[in-house]
Parts: C-alpha cells; structure tokens; sequence
C-alpha cells in the first residue's frame, strides 16, 4: 500500500460512542489513538439493530450512552448519534421490514451530511453488519470515499446465537450475503484473526485487501497493580482464589461449563470462588441451577459493570476463565476479555478455539480441548493448588500483551492501513 498520503481527517460508523460491546471497541481504541496522532476523528453512531428488534434482555440498558450530548475523549474527536423517532421504533415491532428500509435512508441521509461537511480522507466501519456495514458503504460510495470495513468477528454466524423469532433463518441468508457483500466492496478490511482471514478469502474476498490486527489491551489500565482491596471486601473474596469469568453470560460463551467447575471445586478447592461479571440471557438458569444443588455459595454473579470498572475485576482475579465452546463464533473470535487477562497478569485457563491459539501459547495459560468440561475442570484445580504456577503463567501473558497487544502497538498498524487506502 502506498505510504505517502498524508491522512488528516477519518469517519468512522459504529453502534455506539463510546462503545458499548466489543465489536465497537477495537475501532474506537484504534481511531483514538490515530486521533492522537493529530487525525480529526469524527464516530457517527447509528441506533444498533439488536436494540430496534428487541432482542436484548433488559438490563442491556442501550440508551444510556445516548442521553444528552457525545461525551469529549479528546480534542481531535467528534461524534453524532443516529436516533430513529419514536414512530419509526414502533414500526420495528409492527412491521420490521418496511422500519428496516426507512431507518437506512434516514441514517444515510443523515451520514451523508456529516461526511460532506468533515469531508474526511477516509471512512472506517466498526463492523459489516446490516445497519453500520451497509450505511457506511453506501455513504462512502455516494461521497468517492474509500471504506476500510473493520470485522472483529463473523457476523452472521454471531447473530445466529442472538436472533430467536421465526424470521431467523431468512434473517441469517440475508445478513450472510450483505456480509460478504460489504467485505467485497470494501476498499480494505481489517480482520480480528487470521482465521477469519482464511474465512474471508474462501468467500471470494482477496488477500491483498485484508490485513490482520487482533483486539487488545491497555496495559497500563489492565494490570496487576490496579488496586483490587474494594472489591476483595464487597464480595467476600479475602484470602480465596479468585476464578474470574467476565463479558458475554450466554451459552456460546461457555457459561453453562461453569456449574460444573463449581461442583467440582466444592469437593476439590472449597477456598476458592468464581466471580462472573457480565449480562446475558443465560445467567438466571445457571444461578437457579446453583441453588437447587446447594452450590450458590461457590459462585457470586456481580451483575454488568461500566468497562471503568473492569480494570479492578480483571485484578482481582488470580485464574480467568476463556472457555469458548467449539463453534464458528468461537473459532473466529478475538476476545478482548482474554487480552484483558492478560494484561492484569492472571492465570489463564482457555480453550483450544483458533482465534484464542493464534494469541496465548502454552507458556502463557492452559489451553483445553473446547467442550472437554472435565479438562477446564482439571486445569483450574491445578492452578488452585498450584500458586507457583498459576503466577508463572500470569507473569508471561502480561509480557505478550505488553510486546504484542498493547493498543498503541497495534494502532501503528491501523494508522499504515488508513494511509494505504
């Protein structure tokens, strides 16, 4: 790609500003530090589809980050939210389709505005999904912008665990082919993993429009000296293990392993406690399982915590749970909870799904074969009676996130790719 382009000013779509989920997250890092480059960075947040359906429990409270004006990150970033009215919100739940449609135009229409006046050298998505992906192509294609389209995971695939009405399986053929569609048309794609790089290139996209740049980690906010005392005394944690278990509280997250680790650490590692920090549709029926078999004591539920707080969590934690399940989500993620762990230096237990191999090796944390609940089991009973090892394995992930991970390191990356395009 050629280097010499000075770039000056960038658009970048996302769902939410600041972000709200991960998939938003990678971007908004990147771009801050490209900002703090001298960029002039301007996000536009349109209303996130998932919340337009209502297929969210509610204690994903999405209007939060809405209320009043885009908060100030730093002198070289703006933002706008996108916000349908209320009578287009009651369209979604009446007839979707035609809400769907009219919510594109508006958006565009809106986004067209804000790119004609910044007038930026290039446009960034967060991710290709139906609203953000398709709102940022066509508005760069209608101001001859080129597009880098950001893909922190495959979409397609991801939804098919969120999405539950009767519509889903029309739902999913569409998304999947507005997803390889956008990734065809994009200018450039930054890829979470190299195996969705090798997922992209079978969909017909070309090698040499996609460069990998995996999530990250601030390790100077994630760290073992972050002071956890507080949080230690809320919980009840003194003198325990601490297991932790943080983000996405569903099935396809491995949550469901967790009542069997607290089983057998009743029996096995009765100090030590699981500490799960997070939403999600799944968790009730874990905690009611817990109390039916007489082990709530083994695990306490934290609920969801503002990303401010999860510094102090991640430093609590002497093992940290990544423990996907074997499925296409998982095999293409790139967590940002494991690069969090690592950062605050805990001892890891993953399993063996690509995108967590292709960034914690064996000297960093245990990995175990997905679905093998009985390994994960094993692996976190030995750390708990292994404080030697636990610590060296905690001690090694925090230098790879500090070589390898770091956000400042991986937007140098980004910043190239920017100019490139």
């Amino acid at each position: 790609m050629n280097q010499s382009k000075k770039l000056e000013r960038m658009t970048v779509f996302v769902e939410h500003f600041p972000p709200f989920l991960g998939s938003d997250k990678t971007i908004f890092e990147l771009a801050t530090r490209v900002a703090k480059r001298g960029v002039k960075v301007h996000f536009i947040a349109t209303q996130p589809l998932r919340y337009l359906v209502g297929e969210r429990p509610d204690n994903w409270s999405y209007k939060d980050n809405w209320l009043g004006d885009p908060p100030i990150i730093h002198e070289n970033i703006t933002a706008k939210y996108l916000l349908v009215g209320r009578r287009i919100e009651n369209l979604w739940h009446r007839f979707p389709p035609l809400a769907f449609i009219l919510t594109l135009i508006l958006f565009t229409i809106w986004s067209l505005r804000e790119i004609i006046h910044m007038k930026p050298d290039v446009i960034a998505a967060a991710h290709a999904s139906l609203i953000v992906g398709v709102v940022a192509m066509v508005s760069s294609k209608l101001t001859f912008r080129p597009l880098i389209m950001g893909c922190p995971d495959w979409m397609t695939a991801y939804a098919a665990g969120l999405v539950s009405n009767p519509l889903a399986n029309i739902g999913l053929v569409v998304l999947q082919i507005v997803e390889t569609g956008l990734y065809k048309v994009s200018s450039h794609i930054v890829a979470a993993t190299h195996f969705l790089k090798a997922l992209l290139i079978e969909h017909g996209v070309k090698s040499e429009k996609i460069t990998v740049i995996p999530n990250g980690v601030d390790p100077i906010l994630f760290s073992p000296d972050v002071d956890s005392t507080e949080i230690r005394k809320k919980y009840r944690l003194e003198n325990r293990t601490v297991i932790l278990f943080t983000g996405h509280l569903e099935e396809w997250a491995g949550l469901t392993l967790l009542y069997d680790l607290a089983k057998r650490l009743n029996d096995a590692a009765p100090d030590a406690h699981i500490l799960i920090v997070g939403a999600g549709a799944s968790v009730n029926d874990l905690l009611n399982k817990l109390v039916r078999n007489n082990l709530s004591h083994m695990i306490t539920y934290a609920g969801l915590h503002p990303f401010e707080d999860m510094p102090g969590f991640n430093a609590v934690a002497d093992i940290a749970l990544c423990i996907f399940p074997d499925t296409p989500v998982a095999h293409a993620a790139s967590p940002l909870k494991l690069f969090e762990y690592m950062g605050s230096g805990s001892a890891i237990v993953a399993t063996k799904v690509c995108g967590t191999e292709e960034v914690l090796d064996e000297n960093a944390g245990i990995l175990i074969p997905p679905g093998n609940s009985e390994a994960i089991c094993d692996a976190v009973i030995r750390l708990c009676m292994n404080h030697d090892l636990a610590a060296k394995l905690g001690i090694q992930a925090r230098l790879d996130a500090e070589k390898a991970f770091s956000w400042d390191s991986l937007a140098e990356k980004f910043y190239d790719v920017c100019r490139g395009v």
